[in-house]
């Protein structure tokens, strides 16, 4: 036998089964394609400048960072700024090829 829950959760689904939903429909936005197998046209670009601000900001703060060695500041603001500048081709190559 159906609990009073289970019955409540019938009646709830029967309900909403039966009535439409009321308001507009979705409405589509940022490029998106009608059919899943057609590429998406959002990019992401803000988070690639994001993530290069961030590697460049990591470049810069260890500029001035104390217990490193000045070799040590060198090379790790180098690999910082050479992996945003990576980032950043990395995103226009994958445009150009699209």
């Amino acid at each position: 036998m159906a609990s009073g829950a289970e019955k409540e959760l019938e009646r709830i689904e029967r309900e909403l089964d039966s009535s439409p939903p009321a308001g507009k429909p979705p409405v589509k936005r940022g490029g998106q394609s009608g059919s899943p197998d057609e590429p998406s046209r959002n990019n992401h670009f803000d988070a690639v400048v994001v993530g290069a601000a961030l590697l460049a900001a990591i470049a810069f703060i260890t500029l001035v960072g104390e217990s490193l060695s000045p070799k040590q500041k060198t090379q790790l603001t180098a690999a910082s700024m050479g992996g945003a500048a990576g980032v950043l081709v990395g995103y226009g190559v994958g445009r150009i090829k699209r």
